[in-house]
């Protein structure tokens, strides 16, 4: 496999399982796809990928080497990258971020990027197919809570944050939603072991507004675990772990550490933990 963009052309495939997405992915024909993938056929001497009504399914052989050519790629991408990094230069920023960050340092974040890029800036909420879009390279970093990820994930540790109870504490529960932390698990019984939330949402603008006659599990950040709370979580960086010495992750991790730092500094503890 002598030809760089072939292997390109290889891990596209195997990420997308289509020869139209791949090309889509690659900003190629299709043609030029199936001819590269019918020449690395011929150079392997195996069928790579096996057509199937979900799409191409690859053979164990494709499987056996994807990691390996994969890092061999993206250790290339990142030598030829320019010694003296210029964030001018960068097309295009897409991250992902967890609520209530998002709320807290969205603005501050697309600010201080805007002082040193004219890229293209994207900044969406954190969802079910943001881990994806990073191992697809389509979102550059992910700013969420750590958890147990594959190595192909790079996890960077910020902080901790003590879970409580506010609102009112009269008011009945309301169990709100963040995508890929507490879909199927209920943090708050740790607090209220006997509480069942028949009010759910996903809005931290509506949370908010119901503050006044609800409470809520929230969480307080600290710069480490709190054990007078009962419940710790742990905020993070994550990006793909082959990217992570790449100049433009390195440059945005920066930014997003450097602004999620001064905002723990600015918060005071929320009080006795309740619960």
């Amino acid at each position: 496999m002598q030809d760089l963009n072939a292997l390109h052309v290889f891990v596209a495939l195997f990420d997308t399982r289509s020869t139209q997405k791949a090309a889509k992915k690659l900003g190629r024909s299709q043609s030029y796809v199936s001819k590269t993938l019918a020449q690395l056929r011929e150079e392997l001497t195996d069928p790579l990928f096996i057509r199937s009504r979900n799409g191409l399914i690859p053979t164990s052989y494709a499987s056996s080497i994807e990691a390996k050519l994969r890092s061999a790629l993206e250790q290339v991408s990142i030598s030829l990258e320019p010694e003296n990094f210029d964030p001018r230069n960068i097309d295009c920023i897409c991250i992902h971020i967890i609520e209530p960050y998002i709320i807290h340092i969205g603005k501050k974040l697309i600010d201080r990027i805007r002082q040193e890029s004219n890229a293209i800036i994207i900044i969406r909420q954190w969802d079910k197919n943001s881990e994806q879009l990073i191992l697809g390279e389509e979102v550059d970093i992910g700013l969420h809570v750590l958890s147990d990820k594959s190595q192909d994930f790079y996890q960077k540790k910020l902080h901790s944050s003590a879970g409580y109870l506010r609102g009112n504490a009269e008011g009945e529960y309301v169990k709100f939603i963040v995508a890929g932390v507490n879909e199927y698990t209920n943090f708050y019984q740790k607090l209220l072991p006997e509480v069942e939330a028949k009010i759910i949402i996903d809005h931290h603008g509506l949370m908010e507004q119901l503050m006044t006659d609800y409470r809520t599990l929230s969480y307080h950040p600290t710069r480490k675990p709190d054990p007078a709370y009962k419940l710790n979580i742990e905020a993070a960086l994550i990006t793909k772990s082959t990217r992570r010495y790449s100049n433009k992750i390195r440059w945005i991790s920066e930014l997003i550490s450097e602004l999620v730092n001064n905002f723990v500094d600015d918060q005071h503890r929320p009080g006795p933990p309740m619960g």
